[in-house]
Protein backbone atom coordinates (compact mmCIF):
# COMPACT_ATOMS: atom_id res chain seq x y z
CA UNK A 1 0.00 0.00 0.00
CA UNK A 2 1.06 3.52 -0.62
CA UNK A 3 2.71 5.62 2.12
CA UNK A 4 -0.10 7.98 2.37
CA UNK A 5 -2.78 5.59 2.02
CA UNK A 6 -1.15 3.67 4.44
CA UNK A 7 -1.03 6.42 6.78
CA UNK A 8 -4.47 7.75 6.78
CA UNK A 9 -5.72 4.62 7.11
CA UNK A 10 -3.75 4.35 10.23
CA UNK A 11 -4.60 7.87 11.17
CA UNK A 12 -8.59 6.89 10.27
CA UNK A 13 -8.20 3.86 12.68
CA UNK A 14 -6.58 6.19 15.32
CA UNK A 15 -9.29 8.58 15.88
CA UNK A 16 -11.87 6.15 15.49
CA UNK A 17 -10.57 3.99 18.17
CA UNK A 18 -9.88 6.91 20.71
CA UNK A 19 -13.50 8.65 19.57
CA UNK A 20 -14.92 5.48 20.95
CA UNK A 21 -13.18 5.86 24.29
CA UNK A 22 -10.19 3.03 23.62
CA UNK A 23 -6.70 2.58 24.03
CA UNK A 24 -4.45 0.76 22.29
CA UNK A 25 -3.52 -1.26 25.40
CA UNK A 26 -7.68 -1.83 25.63
CA UNK A 27 -7.48 -3.17 21.77
CA UNK A 28 -4.34 -5.31 22.22
CA UNK A 29 -5.48 -9.04 22.02
CA UNK A 30 -3.96 -12.34 21.13
CA UNK A 31 -2.46 -12.73 17.71
CA UNK A 32 -2.51 -8.40 18.03
CA UNK A 33 0.23 -6.67 19.93
CA UNK A 34 0.14 -2.93 21.13
CA UNK A 35 3.44 -2.06 19.53
CA UNK A 36 1.61 -3.17 16.11
CA UNK A 37 -1.40 -1.07 16.61
CA UNK A 38 1.11 2.14 17.39
CA UNK A 39 3.15 1.17 14.11
CA UNK A 40 -0.31 0.96 12.02
CA UNK A 41 -1.74 4.34 13.71
CA UNK A 42 1.73 6.24 12.92
CA UNK A 43 1.53 4.88 9.06
CA UNK A 44 5.11 2.85 9.95
CA UNK A 45 3.22 -0.61 8.93
CA UNK A 46 0.41 -2.15 7.55
CA UNK A 47 -1.64 -4.51 9.54
CA UNK A 48 -2.53 -7.97 7.93
CA UNK A 49 -6.24 -8.58 6.61
CA UNK A 50 -6.64 -10.64 9.89
CA UNK A 51 -4.75 -8.73 12.27
CA UNK A 52 -7.08 -5.51 10.93
CA UNK A 53 -10.43 -7.23 11.27
CA UNK A 54 -9.02 -8.08 15.00
CA UNK A 55 -8.39 -4.35 15.69
CA UNK A 56 -11.40 -3.41 14.17
CA UNK A 57 -13.36 -5.93 16.35
CA UNK A 58 -11.25 -4.40 19.04
CA UNK A 59 -13.14 -1.20 19.08
CA UNK A 60 -16.56 -2.89 18.62
CA UNK A 61 -17.37 -2.37 15.11
CA UNK A 62 -17.87 -4.51 12.16
CA UNK A 63 -15.91 -4.49 9.08
CA UNK A 64 -18.93 -3.21 7.44
CA UNK A 65 -19.14 -0.26 9.80
CA UNK A 66 -15.40 0.75 9.86
CA UNK A 67 -15.13 1.05 6.09
CA UNK A 68 -18.46 2.46 5.71
CA UNK A 69 -17.07 5.26 8.06
CA UNK A 70 -14.11 5.28 6.57
CA UNK A 71 -15.85 6.06 2.84
CA UNK A 72 -17.23 9.08 4.36
CA UNK A 73 -20.53 7.15 5.07
CA UNK A 74 -21.19 7.13 1.58
CA UNK A 75 -22.60 3.68 -0.19
CA UNK A 76 -20.86 1.66 -2.32
CA UNK A 77 -20.38 1.61 -6.02
CA UNK A 78 -23.63 -0.61 -6.25
CA UNK A 79 -25.35 0.88 -3.51
CA UNK A 80 -24.75 4.34 -5.48
CA UNK A 81 -25.93 2.80 -8.56
CA UNK A 82 -29.62 1.14 -7.00
CA UNK A 83 -30.38 3.92 -5.20
CA UNK A 84 -30.12 6.24 -8.37
CA UNK A 85 -32.30 3.25 -10.37
CA UNK A 86 -34.90 3.35 -7.60
CA UNK A 87 -34.95 7.57 -7.49
CA UNK A 88 -35.50 7.09 -11.54
CA UNK A 89 -38.63 4.02 -10.92
CA UNK A 90 -40.40 6.32 -8.33
CA UNK A 91 -40.50 9.18 -10.70
CA UNK A 92 -40.99 7.24 -13.28
CA UNK A 93 -38.87 9.11 -15.33
CA UNK A 94 -38.05 6.94 -18.49
CA UNK A 95 -36.24 9.57 -21.11
CA UNK A 96 -33.46 10.64 -18.50
CA UNK A 97 -32.70 6.80 -17.20
CA UNK A 98 -32.28 5.88 -21.01
CA UNK A 99 -29.29 8.52 -20.69
CA UNK A 100 -27.31 6.27 -18.40
CA UNK A 101 -27.25 3.48 -21.05
CA UNK A 102 -23.50 2.97 -22.40
CA UNK A 103 -23.63 2.74 -26.05
CA UNK A 104 -20.41 0.60 -26.05
CA UNK A 105 -19.35 -0.54 -22.42
CA UNK A 106 -15.58 -1.39 -22.27
CA UNK A 107 -16.63 -3.85 -19.57
CA UNK A 108 -18.62 -7.17 -18.68
CA UNK A 109 -19.76 -5.04 -15.16
CA UNK A 110 -20.78 -1.92 -17.46
CA UNK A 111 -23.06 -4.54 -19.54
CA UNK A 112 -24.64 -5.82 -16.32
CA UNK A 113 -25.46 -2.39 -15.40
CA UNK A 114 -26.83 -1.44 -18.70
CA UNK A 115 -28.83 -4.58 -18.28
CA UNK A 116 -30.13 -3.24 -14.94
CA UNK A 117 -30.56 -0.01 -16.77
CA UNK A 118 -32.85 -1.62 -19.36
CA UNK A 119 -34.93 -3.28 -16.94
CA UNK A 120 -36.10 -0.29 -15.09
CA UNK A 121 -37.11 1.12 -18.72
CA UNK A 122 -39.01 -1.87 -19.34
CA UNK A 123 -40.82 -1.60 -15.61
CA UNK A 124 -42.01 2.04 -16.52
CA UNK A 125 -42.66 1.73 -20.24
CA UNK A 126 -43.01 -1.61 -20.85
CA UNK A 127 -40.22 -1.31 -23.62
CA UNK A 128 -37.67 -4.10 -23.64
CA UNK A 129 -34.50 -2.88 -24.72
CA UNK A 130 -32.79 -5.87 -23.39
CA UNK A 131 -31.07 -7.94 -26.35
CA UNK A 132 -30.75 -11.68 -25.94
CA UNK A 133 -27.17 -11.32 -25.76
CA UNK A 134 -27.36 -9.39 -22.99
CA UNK A 135 -29.55 -11.86 -20.89
CA UNK A 136 -27.17 -14.62 -21.68
CA UNK A 137 -24.71 -12.80 -20.13
CA UNK A 138 -26.42 -12.01 -17.14
CA UNK A 139 -26.74 -16.13 -16.97
CA UNK A 140 -23.26 -16.91 -17.29
CA UNK A 141 -22.48 -13.93 -14.91
CA UNK A 142 -23.72 -15.49 -12.39
CA UNK A 143 -23.38 -18.99 -12.77
CA UNK A 144 -19.74 -18.20 -13.00
CA UNK A 145 -19.83 -16.78 -9.59
CA UNK A 146 -19.11 -19.22 -6.37
CA UNK A 147 -20.26 -17.05 -3.18
CA UNK A 148 -22.46 -14.14 -4.38
CA UNK A 149 -22.66 -11.19 -2.60
CA UNK A 150 -24.92 -7.60 -2.51
CA UNK A 151 -23.29 -6.59 -6.12
CA UNK A 152 -24.55 -10.52 -7.98
CA UNK A 153 -28.05 -9.95 -6.36
CA UNK A 154 -29.11 -6.47 -7.33
CA UNK A 155 -27.76 -8.00 -10.81
CA UNK A 156 -30.56 -11.02 -10.76
CA UNK A 157 -32.95 -8.75 -8.31
CA UNK A 158 -33.16 -6.30 -11.50
CA UNK A 159 -32.82 -8.48 -14.21
CA UNK A 160 -35.43 -11.22 -12.88
CA UNK A 161 -38.25 -9.21 -15.52
CA UNK A 162 -35.62 -9.77 -18.38
CA UNK A 163 -35.35 -13.23 -17.82
CA UNK A 164 -37.35 -15.89 -19.12
CA UNK A 165 -38.79 -18.40 -16.53
CA UNK A 166 -36.35 -21.09 -16.93
CA UNK A 167 -33.76 -18.81 -15.67
CA UNK A 168 -35.51 -17.55 -13.05
CA UNK A 169 -36.13 -20.28 -11.77
CA UNK A 170 -32.93 -21.65 -11.74
CA UNK A 171 -30.68 -18.18 -10.86
CA UNK A 172 -32.85 -17.88 -7.98
CA UNK A 173 -32.04 -21.29 -6.58
CA UNK A 174 -28.47 -19.91 -6.87
CA UNK A 175 -28.85 -16.56 -5.59
CA UNK A 176 -30.26 -18.59 -2.36
CA UNK A 177 -27.35 -21.55 -2.37
CA UNK A 178 -24.48 -19.25 -2.92
CA UNK A 179 -25.69 -16.25 -0.55
CA UNK A 180 -26.04 -18.41 2.34
CA UNK A 181 -23.14 -16.96 4.13
CA UNK A 182 -24.04 -13.38 3.30
CA UNK A 183 -27.18 -13.64 4.73
CA UNK A 184 -26.13 -13.14 8.04
CA UNK A 185 -25.50 -9.40 7.20
CA UNK A 186 -28.27 -7.94 7.79
CA UNK A 187 -28.41 -5.50 4.91
CA UNK A 188 -27.64 -8.94 2.69
CA UNK A 189 -30.17 -10.70 4.05
CA UNK A 190 -32.86 -8.24 3.47
CA UNK A 191 -31.86 -7.79 0.02
CA UNK A 192 -31.86 -11.66 -0.65
CA UNK A 193 -35.52 -11.60 1.05
CA UNK A 194 -36.69 -9.09 -1.22
CA UNK A 195 -35.60 -10.57 -4.47
CA UNK A 196 -36.83 -13.92 -3.77
CA UNK A 197 -40.16 -11.72 -3.01
CA UNK A 198 -40.20 -10.71 -6.49
CA UNK A 199 -39.19 -13.93 -7.66
CA UNK A 200 -42.31 -15.56 -5.66
CA UNK A 201 -44.26 -13.10 -7.70
CA UNK A 202 -42.69 -13.64 -10.86
CA UNK A 203 -43.58 -17.25 -11.01
CA UNK A 204 -47.43 -16.13 -9.53
CA UNK A 205 -47.51 -13.83 -12.07
CA UNK A 206 -46.64 -15.97 -15.60
CA UNK A 207 -48.88 -18.72 -13.89
CA UNK A 208 -45.84 -20.92 -12.85
CA UNK A 209 -47.22 -22.61 -10.01
CA UNK A 210 -45.01 -25.45 -9.40
CA UNK A 211 -41.70 -22.65 -9.29
CA UNK A 212 -43.65 -20.57 -7.15
CA UNK A 213 -44.13 -23.37 -4.63
CA UNK A 214 -40.45 -23.72 -3.84
CA UNK A 215 -39.76 -19.86 -3.72
CA UNK A 216 -42.78 -19.93 -1.21
CA UNK A 217 -41.16 -22.40 0.87
CA UNK A 218 -37.88 -20.64 0.85
CA UNK A 219 -39.84 -17.67 2.27
CA UNK A 220 -41.61 -19.69 5.01
CA UNK A 221 -37.99 -20.42 6.00
CA UNK A 222 -36.41 -16.76 5.62
CA UNK A 223 -39.09 -13.94 6.85
CA UNK A 224 -40.58 -13.44 10.18
CA UNK A 225 -42.54 -10.35 11.58
CA UNK A 226 -39.29 -8.83 12.80
CA UNK A 227 -39.34 -8.07 9.00
CA UNK A 228 -42.68 -6.54 9.11
CA UNK A 229 -43.12 -5.09 5.64
CA UNK A 230 -41.54 -8.11 3.72
CA UNK A 231 -43.62 -10.06 6.49
CA UNK A 232 -46.98 -8.57 5.10
CA UNK A 233 -45.58 -8.58 1.29
CA UNK A 234 -45.28 -12.40 1.70
CA UNK A 235 -48.48 -12.82 3.49
CA UNK A 236 -50.35 -10.76 0.62
CA UNK A 237 -48.28 -12.77 -2.26
CA UNK A 238 -49.36 -16.01 -0.58
CA UNK A 239 -52.53 -15.49 -0.50
CA UNK A 240 -52.63 -14.12 -4.05
CA UNK A 241 -50.93 -17.73 -4.62
CA UNK A 242 -53.84 -19.56 -2.73
CA UNK A 243 -56.13 -17.72 -4.81
CA UNK A 244 -54.70 -18.08 -8.11
CA UNK A 245 -54.24 -22.07 -7.62
CA UNK A 246 -57.31 -23.20 -5.24
CA UNK A 247 -59.75 -19.87 -6.21
CA UNK A 248 -61.23 -19.42 -2.85
CA UNK A 249 -63.53 -16.58 -3.38
CA UNK A 250 -63.37 -14.87 0.59
CA UNK A 251 -59.35 -14.64 -0.12
CA UNK A 252 -60.18 -11.42 -2.06
CA UNK A 253 -61.80 -9.58 1.19
CA UNK A 254 -59.15 -11.18 3.26
CA UNK A 255 -56.82 -9.07 0.49
CA UNK A 256 -59.05 -5.71 0.64
CA UNK A 257 -58.77 -5.93 4.77
CA UNK A 258 -54.47 -6.02 4.07
CA UNK A 259 -55.23 -2.75 2.12
CA UNK A 260 -57.22 -1.40 4.35
CA UNK A 261 -54.75 -1.43 7.32
CA UNK A 262 -51.98 0.06 4.67
CA UNK A 263 -54.90 3.06 4.00
CA UNK A 264 -55.34 3.35 7.89
CA UNK A 265 -51.12 3.66 8.80
CA UNK A 266 -50.48 6.00 5.65
CA UNK A 267 -48.37 3.01 3.93
CA UNK A 268 -49.84 4.75 0.72
CA UNK A 269 -47.51 3.62 -2.15
CA UNK A 270 -47.77 -0.40 -0.88
CA UNK A 271 -51.43 0.14 -0.85
CA UNK A 272 -51.73 1.21 -4.26
CA UNK A 273 -49.32 -1.58 -5.18
CA UNK A 274 -51.49 -4.38 -3.52
CA UNK A 275 -54.65 -2.81 -5.35
CA UNK A 276 -52.84 -3.18 -8.33
CA UNK A 277 -52.35 -6.51 -7.73
CA UNK A 278 -55.34 -7.46 -6.49
CA UNK A 279 -57.29 -5.78 -9.72
CA UNK A 280 -55.10 -8.32 -11.55
CA UNK A 281 -55.41 -11.19 -10.18
CA UNK A 282 -59.59 -10.76 -9.99
CA UNK A 283 -59.80 -10.08 -13.59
Amino acid sequence: MEKEKLHDLGKFYASQRSGRGYTQKDVETIGLKKSQISNFENGKNMLSADRLLLAIQGINMSPNEFFHALNGYQGTKMQLFTRQLMEFQASRDSENIKKLIIEEPKSIHEALENVMIKSVVKEITGENLVTSEESSLVGKYLTNIDEWTEYEVAIFAYGIETLDVGDVYWLGKEMIERSEFYMQLVLNRQIIIRTTLHAFAYMIEHGEFKYAQYFNQQLEKMVSERELMDWIFYKFLNMIFDYKTEKTSHLVDEMQKYIDCLDIVGAKVTAQMFTKMLIDVSN
